[in-house]
């Protein structure tokens, strides 16, 4: 008999223990309100993942009860010669930075995280411009992993699925 609690006991540990554990990973609006310096970015095609803006990224990620605002650039960039650019060299600023804003919503709860959706309503690149984009947002502490299910990359115009890791800056 104790031989099969014992083993009862321990069958239901490792099921619950592979199981999501929502009370753990629930995240509420507040949880997200905030500055965020960026750690990383990735950009998945297919099995291609790429770095944007290079492996060295640089911005800030900040969140209010209702706007999300994004800049990101390559740390590595070098400044332009003069004041004022020249054509390759605007060229080139464009392809290493993404800035964004927009009005937010927050949606249910996965074991992805919590679902955010932002209306871009101002941006550096037409081509997210009066776009939804979903993300997914799950947060470890001082650090936040966010997640897109594929949205537009304004670097290349790809739609890929793309992950940036975030710290708390404030």
């Amino acid at each position: 008999m104790f031989g099969i609690m014992l083993l009862a006991t321990v069958a239901i540990t490792v099921v619950s223990s592979a199981m999501p554990s929502y009370a753990q990973q629930t995240m509420t609006k507040e949880d997200l309100i905030g500055s965020w310096k960026v750690l990383s970015l990735k950009a998945t095609t297919g099995d291609k993942v790429a770095h944007p803006l290079g492996e060295q990224v640089s911005g800030y990620v900040t969140i209010t009860t209702t706007r999300f605002w994004l800049l990101f650039v390559d740390a590595t960039r070098k400044p332009p010669a003069a004041p004022t650019l020249t054509d390759a060299e605007a060229i080139r600023m464009m392809r290493t930075q993404v800035a964004w804003t927009g009005q937010y919503t927050t949606g249910e709860q996965t074991a992805e995280g919590i679902k955010l959706t932002a209306h871009v309503d101002a941006a550096s690149s037409q081509a997210i411009f009066n776009t939804d984009r979903v993300y997914f947002l799950r947060r470890d502490g001082d650090k936040m992993i966010v997640k897109s299910p594929g949205v537009i990359v304004p670097m290349t115009g790809a739609t890929s699925i793309v992950e940036f890791e975030l710290v708390k800056a404030d």
